[in-house]
């Protein structure tokens, strides 16, 4: 007597996403965006590898990478990567970290390298993803490696108009920080401190600026309080809170992850934030604070940023003005709360939808 057939189908081989998650923990913006990296990269297979670089124990921590993930560390390990991502089943994802991306010359072979990585993917029918990023210092053959790779991509967004058109052309799409999450914050009438966070290293406000924020701050009724986003900005968040008659709130030992849930906090009660820090200022935003750049020489990297999600005119450039000019312009960004709220809303709203899309082609490149 015949049997029927018999079912010689193999098991399926686990599927496998690849995730590039590095950056400094004293940086809280890094963080943010790399763990808006790791959300997009999580469900999406059944084995997680996570390449970190140097970062130590409490970066793994703050970015919640699973405890079953393989987690690949400094730059020894890289041959290892390369060789998981040959070696993986059909259909691996490979999704690269947000964030700005240097090109200048000394980048060629991480480029290079970058390029390597996605042609392997896509010849095993697999999908790669390049959430939001900026383009810094662009020079060949870095970027013409890095359009390259992003052309052979899936899934690849910029931040803004200017690094879309450094590679050719592309989705703009807003910073992955925005997906965070917008929080409720105070109510405005309970709104009562106006926050500041300027980087260390770049060079400090004058007199002017110190007078147009104080006097901005009693005409308002706000408290002055400056705060520690990265860890090297912490002695100039000390000499603004002296010059300025504020609150300086030190980070100190505070582990990583209660710092930013207490700056958070901050951001929740104030009326307006101050930085050059463009994830002081994302953060800010989601919570429901106004952001606003006033430095001396602004860079173009915040005010195309925000561009991208419709929040124009938030940046000034503090050396070409005087205090009453700076005041005049603080006073109008304090009118501009409802229309934060609503950009922020939106801006959330898209990254969700890219996010879809991308869970969506990861399923079609499988079926």
């Amino acid at each position: 007597m015949r049997s029927g057939p018999t079912n010689t189908r193999r098991p399926r081989r686990p599927t496998r996403t690849f995730v590039s998650l590095t950056g400094p923990a004293g940086n809280l913006g890094d963080a943010l965006i790399r763990r808006g990296t790791l959300d997009w990269a999580l469900g999406t297979s059944d084995e997680l590898v996570a390449y970190v670089g140097a970062a130590p124990d409490a970066w793994l921590q703050q970015l919640g990478i699973p405890s079953d993930a393989l987690v690949l560390r400094s730059k020894r390990s890289v041959p290892r990567w390369l060789w998981l991502l040959i070696t993986a089943p059909r259909h691996p994802v490979l999704v690269l970290e947000a964030g700005e991306v240097p090109l200048d010359r000394g980048n060629v072979l991480r480029e290079l390298v970058f390029l390597a990585e996605t042609v392997i993917v896509r010849l095993k029918r697999g999908v790669v993803v390049r959430p939001p990023r900026g383009i810094r210092a662009p020079t060949n053959p870095a970027a013409w490696l890095h359009a390259r790779a992003a052309r052979l991509s899936q899934i690849a967004l910029w931040r803004d108009d200017a690094s879309a058109a450094i590679v050719g052309g592309g989705r703009v799409a807003p910073d992955i920080g925005f997906a965070a999450g917008v929080r409720p914050g105070k109510p405005a009438d309970e709104r009562e401190e106006l926050i500041v966070s300027l980087r260390g290293a770049r060079r400090r406000p004058d007199q002017a600026w110190v007078e147009a924020v104080r006097s901005t701050a009693a005409a308002e009724g706000l408290r002055i309080r400056t705060v520690v986003q990265v860890r090297e900005d912490e002695s100039r968040a000390r000499e603004l809170a002296d010059a300025l008659g504020g609150v300086f709130e030190p980070w100190g030992a505070t582990d990583a992850v209660t710092q930013e849930n207490l700056l958070r906090e901050r951001y929740d009660g104030a009326r307006l934030v101050i930085s050059d820090r463009m994830h002081v200022l994302v953060l800010a935003a989601l919570s429901g604070a106004v952001p606003v750049e006033l430095v001396p020489s602004p860079t173009r990297k915040i005010t195309e940023a925000f561009a991208a999600i419709a929040l124009d005119g938030i940046s000034l450039d503090a050396a070409a003005c005087d205090a009453e000019e700076i005041q005049r312009f603080l006073q109008t960004q304090l009118g501009r709360t409802g229309e934060v709220r609503e950009r922020t809303l939106e801006a959330e709203r898209q990254l969700a939808e890219v996010e879809a899309e991308m869970r969506a082609t990861i399923l079609a490149a499988r079926a």
